[in-house]
C-alpha cells in the first residue's frame, strides 16, 4: 500500500540525476536556523557543517522544512523493551533481510513504528 524506503530513495535518486541536483546537496550539514526576512521577502538561512561545525548563511525565496524525524530516531521507553529477545525493527532503521512470513508480529505506535516479532513456535 504504501512505499518501501528503498522505492522511495530510487526516485530520489532518479530526480536528483535527471534536474542535475547532486551539485547542490550538502551531506552532514543541518539547517541551524532560518528566519523570515521582510525586506527582501525571503528566508535568510543558517547551516551548520556537522564535521566542523563552521556555519554558512544564505538565503532563498522558498524554503521547504524536511527536517528528516527520523534522523535521529530513538526506541519507546517500555519497561522491559531491552529484555525482549526477539528482533525489533524500527520504520527509522527498517532491516528488510528480516523475514516476518509466519510469525506473530507486534505493532507499538502509529507513525514512527516499532515492530517485535515472535516466532510461532514460541
Amino acid at each position: 500500500m504504501y512505499a518501501r524506503s528503498a522505492e522511495i530513495r530510487c526516485y530520489f535518486d532518479r530526480f536528483a540525476d535527471k534536474y542535475k541536483l547532486r551539485k547542490y546537496i550538502k551531506l552532514n550539514h543541518q539547517v541551524s536556523g532560518a528566519f523570515w526576512n521582510e525586506e527582501r521577502g525571503g528566508y535568510q538561512v543558517e547551516v551548520t557543517d556537522v564535521k566542523s561545525g563552521s556555519i554558512v548563511h544564505d538565503y532563498c525565496h522558498f524554503f521547504i522544512n524536511a527536517t528528516g524525524v527520523l534522523n535521529a530516531w530513538k526506541w519507546p521507553d517500555i519497561p522491559g523493551l531491552e529484555e525482549f529477545g526477539g528482533p525489533k525493527l524500527h520504520t527509522a532503521r527498517w532491516d528488510s533481510k528480516v523475514d516476518l512470513t509466519g510469525k506473530h508480529v507486534g505493532l507499538i505506535g502509529n507513525g514512527c513504528v516499532v515492530i517485535l516479532y515472535i516466532s510461532k513456535n514460541i
